[in-house]
């Protein structure tokens, strides 16, 4: 219970605000590449929650492929599950089961077929006002025609991912299927000496929707506030996050090298 007053009249104005319940959120991840497959699982926090960690232990989490068996991920740090030793094949529809508390929260994503990276060009960005000056990225990919492609572009510099807050670099083929496409890097610039890696992720609809919905909500950060217009996610059971099952290619540049050549 909270009460405003105000200087100009004596009554007091009571609003209750209720703490709000939370929910728990599911981050996963498995690629067609041999790396671990990872999920998250967090909740997020009430309004006037202590707790300085939101992880949640103790969940049963496996994926499987559809009508096959699950394969159990272990918990390897507090909320942190991950999957070692294991390859997911593209052209299938894999599933994630996240069972907490008596619930089981599933969802499915599609791993496409990895897309190459054709090229990478470098373009020299001036600066201006809060924008530095340095060197932006394009990618550009071959798309397949015929067929509904959705992209992310993620660059690692000096082996650490660029994050942009509220701003994600997702592409849709639908103006250029079956052409040449230059996908821009956004707002990040890079210097001479960077080292970069550029992945082009090939990913489904369902992520496609979530990251762009995401980037829509102004702020990554909004997953972890229970927010009325939290991004669509793919899970069921009123979980939020996503299950993104995806191809990717990378392509490592020196920009002074780069330049040179």
């Amino acid at each position: 219970m909270a009460s405003l007053a105000f200087s100009s009249c004596e009554k007091v104005i009571e609003i209750d605000l209720a703490d709000s319940k939370s929910i728990i959120v599911i981050e996963a991840t498995i690629t067609s590449n041999k790396e671990p497959f990872t999920v998250l699982v967090s909740k997020t926090s009430p309004y006037f929650g202590t707790s300085s960690s939101n992880s949640v232990s103790g969940a049963i989490v496996s994926v499987r492929v559809e009508n096959g068996k699950p394969r159990y991920f272990k918990e390897s740090a507090p909320g942190i599950y991950k999957l070692e030793k294991t390859v997911a094949l593209a052209n299938y529809w894999y599933i994630v089961d996240v069972e907490y508390e008596g619930i089981t929260y599933s969802a499915r994503s599609y791993l496409h077929e990895m897309i190459p990276i054709a090229d990478i060009s470098l373009a020299y960005f001036d600066g201006f006002g809060f924008f530095d000056s340095g060197y932006k990225v394009n990618c550009f990919v071959r798309d397949p025609a015929g067929v509904d492609n959705y992209y992310r572009m993620k660059i690692y510099v000096n082996g650490n991912a660029v994050t942009d807050e509220g701003e994600i670099n997702l592409y849709s083929d639908k103006l250029f299927d079956g052409k040449l496409i230059g996908l821009v890097q956004h707002s990040a610039v890079f210097q001479e000496n960077d080292s970069i890696t550029v992945e082009l992720q090939s990913i489904d609809k369902a992520t496609y929707d979530y990251f762009s919905t995401l980037e829509n909500i102004s702020g990554i950060e909004i997953i972890q506030s229970a927010s009325p217009a939290n991004p669509i996610s793919n899970f069921n059971n009123g979980a939020l996050g996503y299950f993104s099952a995806y191809s990717f290619d990378r392509k490592p540049i020196i920009v002074k090298d780069y330049i040179n050549n």
